[in-house]
């Protein structure tokens, strides 16, 4: 298997991402940081690490699917209609917004 560095490869068109890069180069890029901490995201997210030699790599496709996973987990819901009175309501708002006294 043929890795290449961030950037991309000479027979990459201008603007495509290169399928793996280092993942120390991408803890950097994404944020992170540092590398073992990026490491143990992408394991605990089921991200591709492949190790060749000393080198360890990530697919960018593979980490912004991850990231789309989370999005979608993260995303809101419809919002919950307020169950219960309205005087409740009222009174508790009243209650929290009143000065206590020592």
């Amino acid at each position: 298997m043929t890795m290449t560095t961030s950037a991309a490869s000479a027979a990459d068109p201008p603007g495509v991402a290169p399928r793996w890069v280092l993942l120390s180069e991408e803890a950097r890029v994404r944020g992170f940081r540092n590398a073992l901490a990026f490491k143990r995201w992408c394991r605990k997210r089921n991200v591709a690490i492949v190790t060749e030699g000393k080198f360890q790599w990530v697919s960018p496709a593979e980490v912004d699917r991850a990231l789309d996973a989370l999005s979608l987990q993260a995303a809101p819901s419809e919002p919950v209609a307020p169950s219960g009175d309205g005087a409740v309501a009222s009174a508790v708002t009243t209650l929290m917004m009143s000065k206590r006294t020592r």
